[in-house]
């Protein structure tokens, strides 16, 4: 190919696939937002199958998961469950609208520990929740906006702005502002300043990216965790919740896991290492609620790098 057409011809190339991956989820929200919640689970099964067949490689990947991790702590961990609550999550996350949320989750919301968040409430303006990619965290949107809090997510840059755009405005518009992580961001003092005039901030928290992070024990091996939260609350004092959106089979539980503050030693590298150590055995906890719709399918542990 003439060179100087090469440089018309991949652009657009790349134009046209984007444009296109937009359009297939536009598609599919379109569709599933009018189907009924419990038929949208349905499709989870034969979706999740396929997906596990079809992406053999990272599904062998979670059976020496299942092998080197969970097996030795004799919890149930199942591969295939796992990609079929994968392809929940999704079909789930384009489901969800408020409108849906008020017709099939809210009636049947259960939240656990709430007491706790309203004493904390009265003491600072904002807290922090870190969660694991545990359920559907996007519920916790809607169902955060019904007991008052003031919502405030980080979310990963994507290559295609289009779909980065539309998801950015998806959520909002179910009540949370969103802002966009990624490097020359300034995200941290960036949550610092929402945190202390009162936004309530959710960081997913359990696995680092692009293999950056800090090494901590998490389920008897060496995990990679972001020091993001940990490293927020020891600067604002602000303690961390660690939360996560428990599956049922009407809905979801809003699980509110024992509070903690960042302890302060002179050394702040320790402090972050306590502090991660505290949030690893919170989310173990929450995680072993539901071992199988914990479906965090990147590499977690180093051995997995």
């Amino acid at each position: 190919m003439d060179y100087s057409l090469s440089k018309i011809y991949y652009p657009l190339q790349e134009f046209v696939m984007k444009l296109f991956q937009y359009l297939i989820i536009r598609f599919f929200h379109g569709v599933l937002k009018n189907l009924p919640f419990n038929f949208v689970r349905l499709l989870s099964y034969p979706i999740g199958f396929i997906y596990f067949i079809f992406t053999f490689r990272t599904s062998a990947k979670l059976y020496k998961r299942k092998k080197d991790i969970f097996e030795p702590k004799e919890l149930r961990y199942d591969p295939l469950l796992v990609k079929i609550n994968y392809s929940r999550y999704w079909l789930e996350t384009l489901w969800l609208t408020n409108n849906n949320f008020d017709k099939y989750i809210s009636k049947n919301m259960e939240v656990v520990n709430h007491d706790n968040i309203k004493k904390l409430k009265k003491q600072y303006p904002g807290l922090i929740f870190a969660l694991p990619h545990i359920g559907n965290w996007e519920f916790a949107i809607p169902a955060g906006n019904n007991i008052n809090l003031d919502l405030l997510a980080v979310a990963e840059p994507l290559s295609n702005k289009y779909v980065l755009n539309w998801f950015k405005k998806l959520r909002e518009s179910l009540g949370i502002e969103i802002i966009i992580g990624g490097k020359g961001q300034n995200t941290f003092n960036t949550l610092e300043e929402k945190l202390i005039s009162g936004k309530d901030i959710c960081l997913l928290s359990d696995r680092s990216v692009n293999k950056s992070g800090v090494a901590v024990e998490f389920f008897s091996n060496i995990a990679s965790f972001p020091r993001g939260p940990v490293a927020l609350s020891l600067k604002t004092g602000v303690p961390i919740v660690p939360t996560a959106m428990i599956k049922k089979s009407s809905g979801y539980t809003l699980y509110f896991h024992k509070p903690f503050y960042v302890p302060l030693f002179e050394n702040e590298a320790k402090s972050i290492q306590q502090g991660l150590k505290t949030l690893s055995n919170s989310f173990e906890e929450l995680i072993s609620m539901d071992i199988n719709d914990w479906h965090s399918i990147q590499p977690i542990w180093t051995t997995e790098y």
